[in-house]
């Protein structure tokens, strides 16, 4: 049935998809012009203006209807010490000379550097983005680099400093892993002021702001507002017309050193810390390269310049988008049941997993009626951490149960650490082979429930092949069809402890474990379905699911919060990553989340028959829920998600959707939509796209999903999948098909 209709309410707003994106990248393939004259160069690019002064050596960046994003010092700046006394740094800028402007680059070059350096910043220019390429840094001092900040706001050579100060100046960041809760929002408004440096890296447990979910990121984003004056009408239209396109400005290689993203005074700027005060790995006098290759896109909204830096990457062949097996497609997409949340409810977590526990629960999930494909088995059933093997008294019959559920027909998940290591001399290995602390003594975790536990120094060949050796004797004898890796936060940071092989510090220690430990797994499974929480493009050779993670620091908030994390990874499907959309703490805001989760992937559950933290078990229409999603669920792990009833700069409300569209070649195959609360009809998170593909295809006073069970848009598909959450008429736009017999 056709519902007419329903004009589009005058706030609504156009969401350009990546598909139009890519449609919008063909069409404007030329390069950027470059002029240059008196020393202020500009780049006109096809959606952007970029420009830098000589004089005063600040860059801006301005969207193609010229109203300005970001802008701020242009010159990095370099932390050193001095290599005899390591408590003497300073740093200091050098004097800009003339921009060198040749072969689609602009070359800036910085004497005087921290008082007879000099630093060579080039940027380059082409039909995918912006890229700023990683820094020459030369010196004829004995000097370690401490650390290294972009866009630093350092005084000039007679002022020398100890630190740096960020510089650029957007109104509003968007930094999608600001923290592990939701305490604090990633649409951040500079009047806030809020000092602090972020992980944009793999993490750590560092003192202050914990950063864990959507480990690792590697980029961030920002859009302005127009400086509002006084007078009548001042701030008329300034958030529509005097609102800036948004920038994403990402990684496209990894660095030596961790990545963060301080902020300071309404100011930001990316940096490294590369810490060869400690380790003496960067020193000169000589030649270093710093920094890392950044990419810069520009979109309409922040949301698209993600998809935009993806793209740019594609384009540029920095990345390759997965290509999966239908086995392994099937597997990543299977809905699953975790027992990570009744560990905790039933005191089971870590070393009180048991046998008896396991047979329970699972008993308990065949006794619900939930139709999980995939039984994922949480911390602890190693014995030891590093060992890849179960504890034989806690569970005597492990191997036994995990025959039952795949003779039962379930798929099996398993999580591990795997670069824990509780006891090297289990493998053969010693203190020598752990990541060292400056001091020379071994780097100790700590972990839940008191646990302690070395890190394995994986740059060393002997513990590669230790590792490679004890992964693939895990994968012959357990044959996990989906691996939880849940490590990258534990790498402690390069000020803490750092491995043998100093060309692995950083965001690139991460890289060299995921390269061994995956290539063994895939070794004896190539379809192993490996899932951690990643939004960065860097690791898309190694991670086939996204995870947004645990939510246990979001009581009360876990639907909100589970929302907002699925909003970004659901920009991780045009790459061929479906999510994981698994559950809260408690029963009833699960149906919420597997709503949200059914466009991006699939769906999980955690919670625990017997009652969760609220004293609540789950009824039978939450279990008639997921049992329904299971069938609507998607058989392919690359889409396009357009969300919609949106509000994209809302600190509350911003980074969410009420609902949610998916394409596939082209094809509407899924359409997650909630209706309008009463009473908020003419609000924005109330307002439908203006995109033809979405706008009145479907109607309905309950929250609905409509799949199509083939590759055919659900306006014309001859097979459709229904789950209405409620009673109540739904009105579906078809394009073809006048009758259909429906199945209950």
């Amino acid at each position: 049935m056709r519902h007419q209709g329903n004009e589009l309410n005058r706030r609504s707003f156009l969401h350009l998809t990546s598909g139009a994106l890519l449609t919008a990248a063909a069409r404007a393939s030329a390069a950027p012009s470059i002029s240059e004259h008196a020393g202020i160069v500009r780049v006109q690019g096809s959606n952007y203006l970029w420009q830098y002064t000589q004089n005063d050596d600040r860059f801006a960046l301005y969207d193609a209807r010229h109203r300005l994003m970001v802008n701020g010092v242009m010159q990095p700046a370099v932390i050193v010490c001095s290599a005899n006394d390591p408590s003497q740094r300073r740093c200091s800028a050098g004097t800009p000379s003339k921009p060198l402007v040749e072969d689609g680059k602009v070359i800036l070059t910085y004497a005087g550097v921290n008082g007879q350096g000099t630093i060579t910043l080039t940027w380059r220019f082409d039909e995918h983005g912006i890229w700023t390429e990683p820094v020459v840094y030369q010196s004829a001092s004995a000097e370690d680099i401490v650390s290294f900040h972009y866009f630093a706001a350092n005084p000039p050579n007679e002022s020398p400093k100890t630190d740096a100060s960020p510089s650029l100046h957007p109104t509003f960041l968007v930094v999608p892993g600001v923290i592990s809760g939701s305490t604090i929002s990633p649409i951040l408004h500079n009047a806030v002021n809020l000092n602090n440096s972020f992980w944009l890296g793999r993490g750590s447990f560092l003192p202050g702001i914990q950063q864990q979910w959507a480990l690792p990121v590697h980029y961030f984003c920002g859009f302005s507002t127009a400086s509002p004056v006084s007078g009548a009408n001042a701030e008329r239209n300034l958030y529509t017309e005097g609102k800036s396109d948004a920038f994403t400005c990402g990684l496209a290689d990894l660095p030596g050193g961790d990545l963060f993203l301080q902020i300071q005074q309404g100011n930001a700027g990316p940096w490294i810390d590369y810490r060869s005060d400690l380790w003496h790995h960067q020193r000169t006098p000589g030649r270093l390269t710093l920094g890392a290759t950044l990419l810069w896109t520009v979109a309409p909204d922040y949301y698209e310049s993600i998809a935009a830096y993806y793209q740019g990457l594609l384009h540029a062949r920095v990345i390759q988008r997965k290509q999966n097996s239908p086995h392994k497609m099937a597997v990543s997409l299977t809905p699953q049941f975790c027992t990570w949340g009744a560990q905790r409810v039933e005191d089971k977590a870590n070393d009180k997993l048991d046998e008896a526990f396991l047979n329970s629960l699972y008993g308990q999930l065949k006794a619900s009626g939930m139709q999980a494909g995939l039984f994922s088995i949480d911390d602890k059933w190693e014995g030891v951490y590093g060992t890849l093997e179960h504890d034989q008294h806690r569970l005597p019959h492990f191997e036994q149960f995990l025959a039952q559920l795949r003779a039962d027909g379930l798929k099996i998940g398993m999580w591990a650490a795997i670069m824990r290591c509780e006891r090297p001399a289990d493998l053969g290995l010693t203190l020598d082979q752990m990541l060292r602390q400056p001091d020379g003594k071994p780097f100790i975790a700590h972990g839940a429930n008191n646990a302690s536990y070395y890190i394995a120094d994986f740059t060393q060949p002997q513990v590669a092949t230790v590792l490679t050796d004890v992964v693939r004797r895990f994968m012959r004898r357990y044959k996990p069809d989906v691996f939880k890796f849940d490590f990258g936060y534990e790498l402690p940071a390069v000020g803490t402890a750092a491995p043998l092989d100093k060309q692995w510090t950083g965001e690139r220690l991460m890289a060299k474990g995921l390269d061994i430990v995956i290539r063994a797994m895939r070794a004896e499974n190539p379809d192993i379905v490996v899932m951690y929480y990643n939004l960065s493009p860097l690791f898309l050779e190694y991670f086939d699911l996204h995870s947004p993670d645990d939510l246990w620091m979001d009581i009360g908030d876990y639907d909100i919060e589970a929302n907002r994390r699925l909003y970004f990874s659901s920009l991780m499907g045009q790459l061929g990553v479906p999510t994981y959309g698994s559950s809260g703490y408690d029963w009833s805001s699960s149906p919420s989340i597997w709503f949200d989760s059914a466009a991006l992937g699939t769906i999980g559950c955690l919670n625990d028959f017997g009652g969760d933290e609220q004293g609540e078990t789950p009824s039978a229409e939450e279990i008639a829920r997921y049992n329904g999603i299971t069938h609507i669920l998607r058989s392919t792990t690359a889409f396009e998600i357009l969300p919609f009833d949106t509000v994209p700069i809302g600190p509350t409300l911003g980074a969410h959707a009420r609902s949610w569209a998916r394409f596939e070649e082209g094809q509407l195959v899924l359409l997650a939509q909630r209706p309008p609360l009463p009473g908020e009809e003419n609000r924005l998170m109330a307002s439908r796209p203006a995109d033809s593909r979405v706008m009145d295809v479907l109607q309905a006073k309950v929250p609905v999903i409509v799949a199509s069970k083939n590759a055919e848009d659900i306006t014309r598909s001859r097979r459709l999948a229904i789950v209405a959450c409620g009673a109540g008429e739904i009105q579906l736009r078809r394009e073809q098909g006048k009758t259909a017999s429906i199945t209950h």
